[in-house]
This record gives C-alpha cells, sequence and structure tokens, in this order.
C-alpha cells in the first residue's frame, strides 16, 4: 500500500513537513511494519518533495498496528490527511482519510477498504509501543 501523507497547514518543502513525515515512518517501524519512504516531485505550484510511504500488509496483526499507528498520527494535528492507494490502472483503489472524529473502526476499515479486503477480515492487533501514548505532534 501507498500511503501519501498531508498537513494542510505545511508545505511539502517545508522542514517541519519533513520531520512529520519521517516521524510517522518511525512509528510504523515501532511496530516492526515493513515500511520504506520515497520522495516524489512536488504537484505544480508545490515547493520540494512530497512524500510517500509503501507499507506491506501481508502477516497477521499488520492492519490492527496500522490502524493504531496511522489513527495516533492523523487525530494528533487537526489538519493532518491520509491518501492510500494500492494497485494501478483499473485495479487501483483509493482512500482518502481526515482525522477528525475518526474512530478506530473507521480507520481499520479505510485500510481494508483499500486493501479489499472483507470487513471481517481476521487481523489482531498488538500491544501499543510507548512512544505512541505521548502526544508527538
Amino acid at each position: 500500500m501507498v500511503l501519501t501523507p498531508e498537513d494542510l497547514s505545511l508545505e511539502p518543502g517545508d522542514w517541519q513537513w519533513g520531520e512529520q513525515s519521517r516521524t510517522l515512518v518511525r512509528l510504523l517501524q515501532a511496530y516492526d511494519l515493513d515500511v520504506w519512504q520515497q520522495g516524489r516531485p512536488p504537484e505544480t505550484g508545490d515547493k520540494g518533495l512530497a512524500t510517500e510511504i509503501i507499507l506491506a500488509l501481508g502477516a497477521s496483526g499488520t492492519v490492527g498496528a496500522a490502524t493504531t499507528v496511522l489513527l495516533n498520527w492523523l487525530t494528533a494535528r487537526s489538519t493532518r490527511r491520509l491518501t492510500l492507494t494500492v494497485g494501478d490502472g483499473a485495479d487501483r483503489r483509493t482512500v482518502r482519510v481526515v482525522g477528525e472524529g475518526l474512530s478506530d473502526s473507521s480507520m481499520r476499515a479505510a485500510l481494508l477498504a483499500v486493501l479489499g479486503r472483507p470487513e471481517t477480515a481476521d487481523d489482531a492487533g498488538a500491544d501499543t509501543p510507548a512512544e505512541l501514548l505521548g502526544d508527538e505532534a
């Protein structure tokens, strides 16, 4: 899955944005999720590189872990957004997630929708690492 994080209050080239996207990657890694970060060319009118995060969600427990991390990251600032994308061409599925008022079950449903899995898919959650318990905004 490709995660494209955004913060409406920051330009992609802003130093704060780079730190926020690196924090998201570190939080995903804290759950032992397979994650890679890569820059992509800026959209027209943007300065600097935007960020794409590649996240593998194949093993048991990964959807639960990703749900927890992404929900915590999104809700830390009301200006944050995520676009989740899987596949290419006609098989491409995209979900855009806004953190305001988002519940754990809604975040999980968004992940499962983009993955094309039924909402009843079994995916045991994980314990919350200590670094997620504080406010990282």
